[in-house]
């Protein structure tokens, strides 16, 4: 057994470990691991709706004409001046939140491709279960009036590769295509830059319904890439690769091992 996978057993005959501790245990880490998830996907969804309304507002405020064309580095530094920890306020990533805003702005149909997509997702997935409740809280995030919504579903994507996608794709429709086969997929930004690169959207037919009718469970994988992406906080890291029914399977086919390793003094009832 790996090092960082064996157990560590309190020398002590005061205790005794059966099968009943054994699932209890199990429980505990699914819960931590699923409570990981959910913060790692609303903390994501939080910093890009804030990104969103950054780059709303350098459009809507006309800011390099009503400032000059050096507004968006002088705002740079006033923000890392203020949040000097902060990661995320480079000149060159707010010129990037303006991109994000007005790629997606400049379509009629941006909104209606966007709640296509968000409709399929199978809430009725166990695992998505974890997650489901966060599409629906921002919801509430959605601009009201003629202003451009933010999609829940933007939350489950790294900014980066929200970045990368804008970057090199040419129509809306094309940039949602990446968008869900990232959740789809649990894609990293090396393998969504490749298949970026080898037109995945031409091959597949140039159409977000060529999917299977309802999204996969979004994956550990992909929230591991969200936390990887911008965030440093322990509360959300993920071990890597963390995959729910690989932790399932390796958790039941080592129980038994489990419980011989206790030693004597234990009894497995």
């Amino acid at each position: 057994m790996p090092e960082e996978t064996k157990p560590h057993i309190v020398k002590s005959h005061d205790i005794s470990l059966d099968s009943d501790y054994v699932k209890w245990i199990h429980d505990v880490k699914q819960r931590y691991m699923t409570t990981q998830i959910k913060a790692a996907v609303k903390v994501n969804t939080e910093q890009l709706y804030f990104n969103w309304q950054l780059g709303r507002d350098l459009v809507e405020r006309k800011a390099e004409e009503k400032w000059g064309k050096g507004i968006v580095e002088q705002l740079s530094l006033d923000l890392q001046n203020e949040f000097p920890d902060a990661k995320g306020f480079s000149a060159r990533n707010l010129w990037n939140m303006k991109k994000w805003y007005l790629f997606y702005s400049s379509g009629d149909m941006f909104s209606e491709m966007a709640h296509t997509i968000e409709e399929s997702i199978d809430l009725s997935s166990l695992k998505l279960q974890q997650v489901g409740a966060e599409i629906s809280e921002n919801q509430k995030l959605h601009q009201a009036g003629a202003e451009i919504e933010f999609p829940a579903i933007f939350g489950f994507v790294p900014w980066r590769h929200h970045v990368e996608i804008v970057t090199r794709c040419k129509t809306i429709e094309e940039a949602l295509f990446y968008v869900r086969k990232t959740i789809e997929e649990s894609w990293s930004r090396s393998t969504l830059v490749d298949c970026m690169k080898a037109d995945l959207y031409q091959s597949s037919g140039n159409a977000l319904t060529n999917f299977a009718e309802k999204l996969p469970a979004i994956q550990g994988k992909l929230a591991q890439e969200i936390v990887k992406d911008t965030y440093d906080f322990g509360f959300v890291s993920l071990p890597a690769g963390y995959d729910e029914e690989e932790l399932e399977d390796a958790l039941e086919q080592n129980i038994t091992r489990f419980l011989l390793e206790l030693g004597s003094g234990f009894a497995a009832m």
